[in-house]
């Protein structure tokens, strides 16, 4: 059954239901975990003998969504090209949040300030130049 809101040629919910970034890494271990180890990510699988392909997500045994990054091998001499930055949405805690990574030694890019856009927010750099926007309703830090 058609939504009568949608346009034509708009994708309904049962045909889109998910997206999983994919991140061009020159070492697959060292990123996973970096990602365990300094963002609490679990490491949700590595392919591979030596690694080409990876995952983490936040929270493997949860019902409710989750955060999924992938991680792929760059080739030999190739360096990653960060031209994205990954949006984190933070259901509470989003200050303690931030002062955990700062305390780990993290790479703070910008500490949590209230944007104009009515979401609180911190930006952090991981061990390959990636930016990672974590963000919060006002209500919810």
């Amino acid at each position: 059954m058609e939504d009568s809101n949608m346009s034509p040629g708009e994708l309904s919910s049962y045909q889109v239901h998910g997206m999983q970034p994919v991140l061009a890494v020159p070492d697959i271990t060292a990123t996973v975990e970096y990602y365990r180890d300094m963002f609490g990510f679990h490491i949700d699988f590595v392919s591979g003998d030596p690694p080409v392909h990876a995952r983490v997500c936040t929270n493997p045994t949860s019902l409710t969504p989750t955060v999924h990054i992938r991680f792929e091998s760059l080739g030999p001499g190739l360096a990653p090209s960060p031209s994205v930055y990954l949006w984190v949405h933070v259901g509470a805690g989003l200050d303690q949040l931030f002062e955990k990574y700062r305390d780990l030694g993290v790479k703070v890019v910008q500490e949590p300030e209230d944007r104009p856009w009515g979401l609180r927010q911190f930006v952090v750099e991981d061990c390959n130049g990636y930016l990672l926007s974590f963000s919060a309703e006002p209500g919810a830090v």
